[in-house]
């Protein structure tokens, strides 16, 4: 239903995506979150993220690009400062850290219909996993 009399400076201002274009990465995104943004995006149909959406495409960038910082951190770690007790307790707190990112990741995707599971019915993908 069409809004009735003089539009509102707010609503003017929001910028709608149009029909056939993808979204564009919000602003405030850093430059490994905008890519990982387009690369999501470029997934799916053109009409797949709609603008309530946006904000959940957000966090999983962001969740996605904080996970990839984490994991080169883990990747990283010297297996000799697991004989120090602090070097101990940073590892467990990365991998603790990594663990809350990638179910903060996973609870975004799935919300979004992001994962295989959203894709295929249980017999599809069950099909298409004997066939490898």
């Amino acid at each position: 239903m069409a809004q009735r009399g003089r539009k509102s400076a707010a609503s003017l201002a929001v910028v709608t995506t149009l029909p056939g274009q993808r979204a564009e990465p919000p602003r405030e995104l850093t430059k490994a979150q905008a890519e990982v943004w387009r690369a999501v995006v470029s997934t799916k149909p053109a009409d797949w993220f709609t603008e309530d959406t946006h904000p959940l495409l957000a966090a999983y960038c962001r969740h996605v690009v904080t996970a990839t910082v984490l994991a080169r951190q883990i990747d990283g770690f010297n297996p000799d400062w697991l004989a120090d007790e602090d070097g101990l307790k940073r590892y467990e707190k990365l991998l603790a850290m990594r663990e809350r990112e990638t179910r903060a990741m996973t609870a975004l995707a799935r919300s979004m219909r992001l994962t295989q599971q959203s894709r295929y019915k249980a017999e599809t993908a069950a099909t298409k996993a004997s066939s490898v």
